[in-house]
């Protein structure tokens, strides 16, 4: 197994133990290898979609609450929102995790 191929994979795998800090390093760290550049920046910005989601989501949430002062539209809202990030940020995790698994499954 090359080592290309375990950076890649790690690249992806990293979500469950340091995501978008193992990607980023490695994209800044490999300019020469343009594949393992390559994979490094797409895992990096899959990373980052949960947390940019949820950034987002709470400042949705802080902004109707202190627009509207209605608690009940502030709440139904956050609800809505949480259970739509919880189900991308699963769906990022799972599709990073089977990204990672097919590299290295790869001949």
């Amino acid at each position: 197994m090359s080592q290309n191929k375990i950076v890649n994979a790690l690249s992806y795998l990293s979500i469950i133990f340091a995501p978008f800090i193992f990607p980023f390093i490695v994209w800044l760290v490999t300019t020469d290898h343009q594949d393992m550049h390559e994979t490094a920046r797409n895992a990096f910005l899959l990373h980052l979609i949960p947390l940019v989601l949820t950034i987002l989501t709470m400042m949705i949430v802080g902004i109707t609450g202190l627009t509207t002062k209605n608690s009940q539209i502030t709440g139904i809202m956050l609800i809505i929102l949480l259970v739509l990030v919880v189900l991308v940020d699963v769906a990022m995790f799972i599709y990073n995790l089977y990204l990672g698994i097919k590299i290295l499954i790869a001949d």
